[in-house]
């Protein structure tokens, strides 16, 4: 498990929420960002943290691969689950596609295990535990006071929301969303692309694309009927 050093620059891609507590990780680490991007014009000029927002995510394409690192810091917000997690990675793409590399985010106070396998551009974000065996996939957060028991698999471009629980052996696939405080027991394997409810108990393997909820969960919408 190791953090990349960063580069001569660090830029941030999205100036929301979640930049600013990657903002905030980062500076911990000693690392202060060259500059963010976003989407509005009207907030070029302005800053996010101290950190000065340059424009819209086209001006990264001037700058060298060699040179710079970014940071994915569009966020998943609830109630939008699926949608902002594709989102997410079609900006990761885009951008590896130019041979760009995306920097982990890994806060101090995260208990991480020597035993963990940590893919490019994922976010370790504050007080989460990580345990042995473990893998947590390209440009998916592991967000704030999420516990991953051992021997879990979290695909690519996933969200795991504030205080969700994935007990031993869970099995997570690409593009899914684990809502807060959620706990997945041990040994369930959940789809491609499916929704995790807030605070629900998931005892079963959750199909791809289907949105379960409650306690015990039960899924409310499937994407592939």
């Amino acid at each position: 498990m190791n953090q990349k050093s960063p580069p001569k620059g660090v830029f941030i891609l999205c100036a929301g929420g979640h930049a600013r507590v990657v903002t905030s990780i980062l500076k911990e680490n000693g690392i202060i960002p060259t500059g963010m991007t976003d989407t509005d014009p009207s907030r070029s000029g302005t800053e996010v943290n101290g950190i000065p927002i340059i424009g819209a995510d086209n001006l990264i394409v001037n700058q060298s691969p060699h040179e710079v690192v970014l940071v994915n810091a569009m966020g998943n917000a609830p109630g939008r689950g699926r949608s902002d997690l594709e989102k997410r990675e079609t900006l990761y793409s885009k951008f590896k596609k130019l041979g760009f590399e995306f920097l982990e985010i890994i806060s101090p106070s995260a208990a991480i295990s020597d035993q963990v396998v940590l893919q490019e551009g994922c976010h370790i974000m504050t007080g989460a535990v990580v345990h042995p065996g473990t893998t947590v996939g390209a440009n998916t957060i592991i967000n704030t006071g999420a516990s991953l028991d051992h021997d879990c698999h979290v695909g690519p471009h996933c969200h795991v929301a504030p205080g969700a629980v994935l007990c031993g052996g869970v099995v997570i696939g690409c593009r899914c969303h684990i809502g807060a405080g959620a706990v997945v027991i041990p040994g369930v394997a959940i789809g491609d692309d499916a929704v995790v409810g807030a605070g629900a108990v998931v005892i079963r393997d959750v199909a791809a694309g289907a949105t379960v909820t409650g306690n015990p969960a039960s899924v409310v919408t499937d994407r592939r009927s």
